[in-house]
Protein backbone atom coordinates (compact mmCIF):
# COMPACT_ATOMS: atom_id res chain seq x y z
CA UNK A 1 0.00 0.00 0.00
CA UNK A 2 1.25 3.52 -0.79
CA UNK A 3 0.75 6.56 1.41
CA UNK A 4 2.33 9.79 2.58
CA UNK A 5 3.95 10.58 5.92
CA UNK A 6 2.16 13.56 7.43
CA UNK A 7 3.77 13.57 10.89
CA UNK A 8 6.76 12.02 12.65
CA UNK A 9 7.24 11.93 16.44
CA UNK A 10 9.66 9.89 18.57
CA UNK A 11 10.32 7.23 15.95
CA UNK A 12 6.68 6.86 14.89
CA UNK A 13 5.54 7.89 11.41
CA UNK A 14 1.91 8.71 10.75
CA UNK A 15 1.05 7.66 7.20
CA UNK A 16 -2.10 8.79 5.41
CA UNK A 17 -3.15 6.04 3.00
CA UNK A 18 -6.48 5.26 1.37
CA UNK A 19 -8.35 7.72 3.56
CA UNK A 20 -6.97 6.40 6.86
CA UNK A 21 -4.13 7.41 9.16
CA UNK A 22 -1.74 4.63 10.22
CA UNK A 23 0.82 4.75 13.03
CA UNK A 24 3.95 3.14 11.63
CA UNK A 25 7.50 2.24 12.52
CA UNK A 26 10.30 2.21 9.96
CA UNK A 27 11.84 -1.11 9.02
CA UNK A 28 15.40 -1.74 10.17
CA UNK A 29 16.68 -1.55 6.59
CA UNK A 30 16.48 2.25 6.78
CA UNK A 31 18.96 2.38 9.67
CA UNK A 32 21.22 -0.05 7.83
CA UNK A 33 21.22 2.15 4.72
CA UNK A 34 21.57 5.38 6.72
CA UNK A 35 18.24 6.70 5.42
CA UNK A 36 15.57 8.27 7.63
CA UNK A 37 11.96 8.76 6.52
CA UNK A 38 10.77 12.38 6.53
CA UNK A 39 7.45 14.15 6.72
CA UNK A 40 6.24 14.55 3.15
CA UNK A 41 7.76 11.28 1.94
CA UNK A 42 5.68 9.09 -0.33
CA UNK A 43 6.14 5.56 1.02
CA UNK A 44 5.29 1.91 0.66
CA UNK A 45 3.80 0.46 3.84
CA UNK A 46 2.47 -2.82 5.17
CA UNK A 47 -0.53 -3.00 7.50
CA UNK A 48 0.09 -4.96 10.71
CA UNK A 49 -3.24 -4.34 12.43
CA UNK A 50 -6.12 -2.81 10.45
CA UNK A 51 -8.32 -2.37 13.52
CA UNK A 52 -5.63 -0.49 15.45
CA UNK A 53 -4.34 1.28 12.30
CA UNK A 54 -0.77 0.10 12.83
CA UNK A 55 1.83 -0.69 10.20
CA UNK A 56 5.42 -0.54 9.00
CA UNK A 57 7.05 1.76 6.47
CA UNK A 58 8.84 -0.62 4.11
CA UNK A 59 10.20 1.63 1.33
CA UNK A 60 10.61 5.27 0.36
CA UNK A 61 9.57 6.45 -3.09
CA UNK A 62 11.91 8.90 -4.89
CA UNK A 63 12.02 12.41 -3.41
CA UNK A 64 11.67 15.58 -5.48
CA UNK A 65 13.49 17.60 -2.82
CA UNK A 66 14.39 17.41 0.87
CA UNK A 67 15.21 19.93 3.59
CA UNK A 68 17.12 19.33 6.81
CA UNK A 69 15.61 22.16 8.87
CA UNK A 70 12.70 21.90 8.92
CA UNK A 71 12.96 18.19 8.12
CA UNK A 72 10.50 17.75 5.28
CA UNK A 73 10.45 16.31 1.76
CA UNK A 74 8.54 16.79 -1.49
CA UNK A 75 7.37 20.37 -0.99
CA UNK A 76 6.10 22.66 -3.77
CA UNK A 77 7.09 25.96 -2.18
CA UNK A 78 8.34 27.59 1.01
CA UNK A 79 6.78 30.38 3.03
CA UNK A 80 9.31 32.18 5.21
CA UNK A 81 7.41 33.92 7.98
CA UNK A 82 9.05 36.63 10.06
CA UNK A 83 7.86 39.59 12.11
CA UNK A 84 8.52 43.23 11.30
CA UNK A 85 8.93 43.69 15.09
CA UNK A 86 8.66 41.62 18.28
CA UNK A 87 11.03 39.89 17.60
CA UNK A 88 13.13 42.08 15.35
CA UNK A 89 13.94 40.45 11.97
CA UNK A 90 17.40 38.96 11.54
CA UNK A 91 18.19 39.62 7.89
CA UNK A 92 21.19 37.30 7.85
CA UNK A 93 19.01 34.39 8.98
CA UNK A 94 16.31 35.41 6.50
CA UNK A 95 18.82 35.46 3.64
CA UNK A 96 20.14 32.06 4.71
CA UNK A 97 16.61 30.62 4.54
CA UNK A 98 16.18 31.98 1.03
CA UNK A 99 19.50 30.53 -0.13
CA UNK A 100 18.68 27.09 1.31
CA UNK A 101 15.34 26.99 -0.48
CA UNK A 102 16.84 28.24 -3.74
CA UNK A 103 19.50 25.51 -3.63
CA UNK A 104 16.67 22.97 -3.63
CA UNK A 105 14.84 24.76 -6.44
CA UNK A 106 11.92 25.62 -4.15
CA UNK A 107 9.96 28.86 -4.88
CA UNK A 108 9.92 31.24 -1.90
CA UNK A 109 7.18 33.41 -0.41
CA UNK A 110 8.28 36.03 2.13
CA UNK A 111 5.51 36.76 4.63
CA UNK A 112 6.03 39.84 6.82
CA UNK A 113 3.88 39.30 9.90
CA UNK A 114 2.79 41.68 12.69
CA UNK A 115 2.33 44.45 10.14
CA UNK A 116 0.21 46.31 12.69
CA UNK A 117 3.42 47.04 14.62
CA UNK A 118 5.10 48.80 11.67
CA UNK A 119 5.55 52.57 11.53
CA UNK A 120 4.28 54.48 8.52
CA UNK A 121 6.35 53.61 5.47
CA UNK A 122 8.34 50.96 7.32
CA UNK A 123 6.77 48.01 5.49
CA UNK A 124 7.37 49.63 2.09
CA UNK A 125 11.01 50.26 3.00
CA UNK A 126 11.47 46.65 4.11
CA UNK A 127 9.76 45.19 1.05
CA UNK A 128 11.91 47.31 -1.23
CA UNK A 129 15.01 45.49 0.05
CA UNK A 130 13.67 42.16 -1.32
CA UNK A 131 11.71 43.48 -4.30
CA UNK A 132 14.22 42.06 -6.80
CA UNK A 133 14.86 38.81 -4.92
CA UNK A 134 12.39 36.81 -7.00
CA UNK A 135 10.34 36.06 -3.87
CA UNK A 136 6.63 36.78 -3.64
CA UNK A 137 5.93 39.23 -0.80
CA UNK A 138 2.96 39.13 1.59
CA UNK A 139 2.12 41.24 4.64
CA UNK A 140 -0.06 39.90 7.44
CA UNK A 141 -1.32 40.76 10.88
CA UNK A 142 -2.73 37.64 12.47
CA UNK A 143 -4.02 39.67 15.43
CA UNK A 144 -6.15 41.76 13.04
CA UNK A 145 -6.72 38.93 10.51
CA UNK A 146 -5.13 41.06 7.77
CA UNK A 147 -3.74 39.33 4.68
CA UNK A 148 -5.07 35.85 5.48
CA UNK A 149 -7.01 35.58 2.21
CA UNK A 150 -3.80 36.18 0.25
CA UNK A 151 -2.05 33.49 2.30
CA UNK A 152 -4.85 31.01 1.57
CA UNK A 153 -4.56 31.80 -2.13
CA UNK A 154 -0.82 31.07 -2.06
CA UNK A 155 -1.28 27.78 -0.19
CA UNK A 156 -4.21 26.41 -2.21
CA UNK A 157 -3.35 23.14 -3.94
CA UNK A 158 0.31 23.19 -2.91
CA UNK A 159 2.43 21.53 -0.25
CA UNK A 160 4.12 24.44 1.51
CA UNK A 161 6.84 24.34 4.15
CA UNK A 162 6.48 27.20 6.62
CA UNK A 163 9.73 28.27 8.23
CA UNK A 164 10.96 31.21 10.25
CA UNK A 165 12.26 32.31 13.64
CA UNK A 166 10.54 31.54 16.93
CA UNK A 167 7.99 34.15 17.90
CA UNK A 168 7.25 35.25 14.33
CA UNK A 169 3.77 33.71 14.36
CA UNK A 170 4.00 30.36 12.53
CA UNK A 171 1.76 28.52 14.99
CA UNK A 172 -0.69 31.43 15.19
CA UNK A 173 -0.93 31.53 11.39
CA UNK A 174 -1.55 27.78 11.24
CA UNK A 175 -4.32 28.08 13.82
CA UNK A 176 -5.89 31.01 11.94
CA UNK A 177 -6.05 29.09 8.67
CA UNK A 178 -7.63 25.84 9.91
CA UNK A 179 -9.49 24.36 12.86
CA UNK A 180 -8.49 20.68 12.74
CA UNK A 181 -5.10 20.91 14.47
CA UNK A 182 -4.38 23.46 17.19
CA UNK A 183 -0.73 24.44 17.47
CA UNK A 184 0.78 25.65 20.75
CA UNK A 185 1.61 29.35 20.67
CA UNK A 186 4.07 31.27 22.83
CA UNK A 187 5.21 34.76 23.69
CA UNK A 188 8.32 36.76 22.94
CA UNK A 189 10.81 37.09 25.77
CA UNK A 190 11.07 40.79 26.68
CA UNK A 191 14.52 40.25 28.18
CA UNK A 192 16.04 38.36 25.24
CA UNK A 193 13.98 39.85 22.44
CA UNK A 194 13.32 36.50 20.79
CA UNK A 195 10.58 33.91 20.70
CA UNK A 196 10.25 30.71 22.66
CA UNK A 197 10.17 27.45 20.70
CA UNK A 198 6.68 25.95 20.64
CA UNK A 199 6.70 23.78 17.49
CA UNK A 200 8.77 20.64 18.10
CA UNK A 201 7.97 18.46 15.10
CA UNK A 202 7.18 18.67 11.40
CA UNK A 203 3.62 17.99 10.29
CA UNK A 204 1.50 18.33 7.16
CA UNK A 205 -1.68 20.24 8.00
CA UNK A 206 -4.48 20.90 5.46
CA UNK A 207 -5.34 24.61 5.32
CA UNK A 208 -8.92 24.66 4.09
CA UNK A 209 -11.50 27.35 3.64
CA UNK A 210 -13.46 28.73 6.59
Amino acid sequence: MQGRIIKGIAGFYYVYAQGRLYECKAKGIFRKDGVKPMVGDEVEMEVLDEAELEGNVTALLPRHNALVRPAVANVDQAMILFAIHDPEPNLLVLDRFIVIMRQQGIPVILCVNKSDLADEGELDDFISVYRNSGCRMLCTSIRRADGLSQVRECLAGRTTVVAGPSGAGKSSLTNALQQEVRMETGTVSRKLGRGRHTTRHSQIIPAGED
